[in-house]
C-alpha cells in the first residue's frame, strides 16, 4: 500500500513558502471557509490552525482574525490534539 503524505507546501501571508505536516483539515459550513491545522518542520509541540486558500497550482494560508472562527478553531484543535494523544497511547 503506498504511504500517503502529509505534507503541503504552502505560501504564507509574507510570501515565503514553508512545508507544513498536515493534522487536519476542517470545512465550516457556518464560515464558508476551509481551515487546515497543521505543525511547521516537524515540531509537533506547536500546533497551528490557518483560513487554507487554494488555487489551481498553489496553496496560501490566511491568519484567522475573527473571534468566532478563533473559537470553533480552537475547539477543533482540542479535537485534533485529543484525538492524536489516544492514537499515540
Amino acid at each position: 500500500m503506498e504511504e500517503v503524505s502529509n505534507k503541503l507546501e504552502v505560501t504564507i501571508e509574507d510570501g515565503t513558502t514553508v512545508t507544513v505536516n498536515v493534522l487536519d483539515f476542517v470545512d465550516s459550513l457556518e464560515f464558508g471557509k476551509t481551515y487546515i491545522i497543521y505543525t511547521v518542520n516537524d515540531q509537533s509541540d506547536t500546533v497551528f490552525a490557518s483560513i487554507l486558500n487554494e488555487t489551481e497550482d498553489s496553496y496560501s494560508l490566511d491568519t484567522i482574525t475573527d473571534p468566532k472562527e478563533l473559537d470553533f478553531i480552537n475547539n477543533e484543535i482540542d479535537r485534533v490534539v485529543s484525538e492524536l494523544s489516544e492514537e499515540g497511547e
